[in-house]
């Protein structure tokens, strides 16, 4: 138990890390202990994903930050979208970040390069909400404000169907998530008071669920079973299978306040308030018992649940145990620690000196970066002022495979045909799909 780690986004602008350890009085109980805390945003964080070492943060400010958990550093950041980030994930592999933001734009960041290697502009006709990738990879679903659901083919890189809820009673007039389950046989989506579980056989409905407030977060506990939080402070849980279907929602009650956010792994659950409470819980069978909890004295807005010692991660503070490197590696770490704070400090005295001298301010130089197409580069003009990074190629074993190869999918003859009329700027040859689709 432990050696899981809650990432936490917060509105006040601040990404925060939690370690799950053991009380040294009573090895049997369990604290979460601040591990890391990083203001690498200049807005609120919408949203969070991990994938391996990587830590990928989203924001109001339409910035995405890429850090190393490994060694507890800002790798880069990302400013090609125009508008706040709503949602990250990753490709089952890790080779691929996805970016949806509120300017109805999808994006695909190669993580190796550090590169946009595609961007979807007509994606939707409004904010992109959520993204979910099928566990085998090969194709993706999307949801946006416009109350479109569309399903992605990765191989060609466009749009293969595209249904329209916003005519559907029973939703209300409002969706916020699609996911698909861990096997990838179901999706379920959420809407005002309902979350419909959708069989990718039958396509049609499994089990519709019913709630008392809105759900605000959902997540799989299970191939079978999933987890709604809700408006009230209720978790509901319920299993989708045939036996299942007859048996009344489990509701749990949690907070006082909104249940923000959900994250699962293995037999572990977190949650978060809206009021700033973080717990961990137990999931055996039945059994749902809290493992402990925290304030952290500000909102949650999303979180992540990572194994790290599995993963081998934060190597730095394992040093800490090394009484030779213990004051080394505590400068170190109070250095990581302190990377927004510091960036704020000199972002503002810089503007003051241009604004002195009448050149063109940070922000507005920021401003326009922001409005610059998206080519595929970084944009290298970014607060930090700090020297471009070469990706750690210890990041990833392998080097950078076609579309094909990425998601295992397609005929040999696909492959032969499409890759002579590859293009330059990334692993997708075919064109935007337009808005009216």
């Amino acid at each position: 138990m432990s050696g899981l780690e809650l990432i936490v986004g917060t509105y006040e602008e601040y990404t925060v890390g939690y370690k799950v350890e053991p009380f040294k009085t009573d090895p049997s109980r369990q604290y979460l202990k601040e591990i890391f805390s990083t203001h690498s945003h200049t807005a609120s964080v919408r949203a969070v994903a991990s994938h391996g070492k990587i830590l990928a943060s989203g924001g109001a400010d339409d910035r995405i930050c890429l850090f190393d958990l490994e060694n507890g550093t800002l790798r880069d950041e990302l400013l090609h979208h125009n508008g706040t980030i709503n949602c990250l994930t990753f490709s089952p592999d890790g080779r691929f970040l996805f970016s949806g933001s509120h300017d109805g734009v999808i994006s695909a960041i190669n993580i190796r390069k550090l590169t946009v290697e595609k961007t979807w502009k007509n994606a939707h006709k409004s904010a992109v909400l959520c993204i979910s990738i099928h566990p085998q990879g090969t194709i993706a679903l999307s949801l946006g404000a416009d109350m479109q659901l569309r399903t992605w083919d990765f191989v060609t890189g466009r749009t293969i169907y595209t249904r329209g809820l916003r005519n559907d009673p029973k939703f209300g007039g409002y969706l916020s998530w699609v996911e698909w389950s861990p096997d990838g046989l179901h999706f379920a989506l959420v809407g005002n008071r309902v979350v419909d579980v959708i069989s990718t056989e039958s396509t049609k409905s499994a089990r519709t669920v019913s709630c008392t407030s809105k759900p605000i977060s959902f997540c799989w506990i299970s191939d079978t079973e999933i987890a709604v939080g809700l408006d009230d402070g209720h978790l509901l849980m319920c299993g989708i299978a045939a036996g299942d279907q007859s048996e009344e929602p489990e509701k749990i009650k949690v907070y006082e306040s909104r249940l923000k956010a959900i994250a699962v792994v293995g037999d572990h659950m977190a949650t978060a308030s809206s009021a700033g409470d973080i717990s961990l819980w137990k999931i055996d069978g039945r059994d749902f018992r809290e493992v402990c909890t925290s304030n952290i004295g500000c909102r949650p807005t999303c979180l992540v649940l990572v194994e790290a010692d599995r993963l081998g991660l934060h190597r730095y503070l394992k040093q800490l145990e090394e009484e030779d490197n213990k004051e080394e590696v505590k400068k170190q770490i109070k250095g990581i620690r302190a990377v927004g704070r510091v960036t704020v400090e000199r972002e503002d005295s810089l503007q003051q000196e241009e604004e002195d001298a009448g050149e063109p301010t940070q922000k507005e130089k920021k401003k326009r970066n922001k409005k610059r197409p998206s080519d595929g580069a970084i944009d290298a003009g970014s607060p930090m002022e700090r020297k471009k990074q070469k990706p750690n190629r210890a990041m990833v074993d392998s080097p950078l495979a076609t579309i094909d190869d990425v998601f295992g999918r397609g005929s040999a003859k696909k492959k032969t045909k499409k890759s002579a009329n590859r293009s330059s700027i990334g692993v997708w040859e075919e064109e935007d799909l337009p808005a009216t689709e």
